[in-house]
Order: structure tokens, then C-alpha cells, then sequence
């Protein structure tokens, strides 16, 4: 078995363990609503015979609410291998802190790092200031919009490192259209004001499927786009599709 089947193997383990943990413990006290949430991703393909390959990919958010206040955590991992050789590897890794105003505005400051190498970066720094309005807020329905100013220091593959400051304007829309099934879209852009021509453009729809209280399957559809990518021959745009499956709680 390779490393990397034995480490998707013990991550969805742990996944299932901790989702069931914490079903033991909400059924144990349904009254108490803990100010921790979790939602966990994981995917794995692995193809073998005439051709191999191994694709893996983990996400995880933490959300903890105190008061007005709220800190998110979250990280992302995504590796690819074609024949024992590396063809994609990526992360990001951040931390968020809002304060909510009232039922419509808060406001947010964050700090992250993120790395792909295949697009031609070893590491961005970002940190982000701005505020956050919910267009619409039902049962059904889930609207928001956030502005904002983001400082990035950024680590090429060749070059030296260099700072940029980016607009962010990034929406996000969730849709319940019923019980078991729902949808969302985000979309990110960031009008570059040290350099026009460098603006980055990031979208994500997906769609889930409630298998249990717990769990769900997902299928996410990522693009992100740089009109000017870090060095010299990387590709403008990047698309990753992914069925994972989730587990919140």
C-alpha cells in the first residue's frame, strides 16, 4: 500500500471516528449547543493496472462563536501523482477573527498562507481587513458579500519576493432547495493596485448531498485565474474538480 493511500486511508478513519463521536455527544445532550463547529473534507482516487495515479485532497474549517465574536480556522491540502511523479501539490492554511455588528454586518481581519508551486509561487502571506453584509438570510436562502484590502507578500519559484496590495470582493450564495440537497457558489476578485494587470479572479460552485445527519458528499468545481501569473510560463488558469466526502458536526 503506498504512503499515500495509508495516510488518505487514516484520515478518513479519523474523519468517521470524530463524526460519530460527535453524534454520540449531541444525542447525548441536544439541548446544549456548542459554540465549536467542524466541517471536515476528504477525497481520495487511486487508479492502478495499466496506468497509476493517486490524487488526495483534505480540507477543514473550525468555526468557534463567543458573544459577538467569531475565529475560523481553516486548511486545505491537494497533492497529485501520475506514475510515482508529482503533477500538483497545494495548500493554504488561515486564520479569520469577525465581529458582528448586528444580524446584517460584522466586520473581519484575517491572516494566511498559501502555496502552489505548479502555478509558480512557494508561498503567499495574505491578510486581509474589510467587512462582511448578508444580502439575504433565510432558512432556504444564504446571501453575502464582503469588502475589502488584502496585503500580500509573495515567495516565487524563480525571482525574488516581492509585496502587493489587492481590493477583495468576494460574494458567496447557498441554496437549500430542500432536506438532503443544497448548493453554492463563491466568487473572489482582486483588482491589483500595484499593478493592474495582475488581478486574480477565484470561483467555486458545488453541490452536496445529505447522506446522514453527519455526513454528506460533496462535488466541487475550483477555478482560479491570474492574469499575470508569479513567474514567467506558468498557466493563467487553474481548475480542480473534486467528489469528497464531508462530515460536519
Amino acid at each position: 500500500m503506498s504512503k499515500c493511500t495509508t495516510l488518505a486511508s487514516a484520515l478518513f478513519t479519523a474523519l468517521l471516528i470524530g463524526g460519530f463521536q460527535a453524534h454520540a455527544q449531541d444525542s447525548a445532550a441536544p439541548t446544549e449547543k456548542s459554540p465549536w463547529t467542524h466541517e471536515s473534507e476528504l477525497s481520495l482516487v487511486s487508479v492502478s493496472g495499466n496506468t497509476e495515479s493517486e490524487s488526495y485532497s483534505g480540507k477543514q474549517k473550525t468555526t468557534y462563536t463567543f458573544d459577538q465574536n467569531v475565529m475560523i480556522a481553516t486548511g486545505r491540502y491537494l497533492q497529485t501523482k501520475t506514475a510515482n511523479v508529482e503533477t500538483a501539490k497545494a495548500w493554504d492554511a488561515g486564520i479569520r477573527y469577525e465581529r458582528i455588528l448586528n444580524d446584517w454586518w460584522s466586520l473581519y481581519l484575517g491572516h494566511g498562507a498559501e502555496s502552489d508551486v505548479y502555478a509558480g509561487y512557494l508561498q503567499r502571506d495574505n491578510t486581509d481587513v474589510g467587512t462582511k453584509y448578508y444580502l439575504t438570510k433565510s432558512e432556504s436562502v444564504n446571501w453575502f458579500s464582503e469588502l475589502g484590502y488584502r496585503y500580500t507578500t509573495t515567495l516565487p519559484t524563480a525571482g525574488p519576493k516581492f509585496t502587493t496590495n489587492y481590493g477583495r470582493l468576494y460574494t458567496e450564495y447557498n441554496l437549500a432547495i430542500d432536506k438532503t440537497f443544497s448548493f453554492k457558489f463563491w466568487a473572489e476578485y482582486l483588482p491589483n493596485f500595484t499593478d493592474d494587470k495582475a488581478y486574480l479572479i477565484n470561483a467555486e460552485p458545488s453541490i452536496s448531498v445529505m447522506l446522514s445527519q453527519i455526513f454528506s458528499l460533496k462535488s466541487a468545481y475550483l477555478v482560479k485565474y491570474q492574469n499575470q501569473p508569479a513567474v514567467a510560463g506558468a498557466d493563467y488558469l487553474d481548475t480542480t474538480f473534486t467528489t469528497s466526502l464531508v462530515a460536519k458536526f
